[in-house]
């Protein structure tokens, strides 16, 4: 999905495991972002038994789900078991699993819910086979990811200081809509949102940056800069400065879209119906 950064699992597995503790700044913005999926949900007037927060960590969205759905049982999945080690009660529901692997029955979830996490698949095509695989007819996909203006400020102010392609080019979201088609959901619709996170300094910006994943961010952890390098960024990131802050885009591609019926004629062979609607932008 990035050209640019081939995605490299061991490394990703391995920043998920540390143990970081998040600062604020990075948790109310991903739980900002993460709730503007959940508030999707009850607009489906869903009733389901199962719901599978894929990527849950340390299951920020976990509670909410069970909140929402009281009568359903929700399963956090995570590959990092540290992360999960973190659920408290939710614990007794968590299973530590590859995405592109999971441990369930054909047919078997009612719902799966995604927050942040297909960006970081080597290959989101398989995973995205392998949750239609798990899903019941006419389950439900919740997802979000980030888009190609995400990060655009940071990306413009690196291209000062080398022509080394430091930060990613996140995928388009139409590319996603294409994805979920070729694995035969049916209604995939994506919007995209724009989001505008401040910064007090350019140094708060890149501490809550490595609160993630930073596979991408090898080139410009601090120590690995000379002080005039970094002074540089500090200075030319300036421009970026409103009475706000120094802001920082996030374009954010959300996506629902409904697993294939399957629909048995007789005892011995079986149609596939699927409706396609078109992918949709937000305006």
């Amino acid at each position: 999905m990035n050209s640019l950064f081939p995605l490299k699992p061991e490394r990703i597995y391995a920043e998920f495991q540390q143990k970081r503790v998040p600062n604020d700044h990075f948790i109310t913005v991903n739980k900002a972002l993460g709730e503007n999926l959940v508030q999707r949900l009850p607009e489906l007037k869903l009733e389901p038994k199962i719901i599978v927060d894929l990527g849950a960590g340390s299951g920020m969205f976990t509670a909410a789900l069970s909140q929402l759905y009281p009568e359903a049982k929700v399963i956090a999945v995570d590959y990092a078991l540290s992360q999960l080690q973190a659920l408290g009660d939710a614990k007794k529901s968590a299973l530590c699993a590859r995405a592109e692997l999971l441990p369930f029955a054909t047919e078997s979830v009612d719902v799966i819910f995604c927050h942040m996490l297909l960006q970081w698949c080597v290959a989101p095509e398989i995973l995205i086979h392998e949750i239609q695989r798990v899903l019941k007819p006419n389950g439900v996909l919740l997802f979000s990811v980030l888009a190609p203006d995400s990060l655009k400020e940071l990306r413009d102010v690196f291209s000062t200081l080398s022509d080394k392609p430091y930060i990613p080019s996140f995928t388009d979201m139409h590319h996603w809509g294409d994805l979920l088609l070729q694995a035969q959901f049916k209604n995939p619709v994506v919007d995209a949102d724009y989001f505008s996170v401040y910064y007090k300094n350019f140094s708060q910006l890149m501490l809550s940056l490595r609160q993630g994943p930073i596979y991408f961010l090898e080139g410009m952890n601090k120590g690995l800069m000379t002080p005039r390098q970094w002074q540089h960024l500090e200075k030319t990131y300036e421009r970026y400065r409103d009475e706000y802050g120094l802001a920082l885009t996030l374009e954010v591609v959300y996506g629902v879209a409904f697993a294939k019926s399957i629909q048995s004629n007789n005892r011995h062979s079986q149609e596939v119906s699927i409706f396609l609607q078109n992918v949709q932008r937000k305006k």
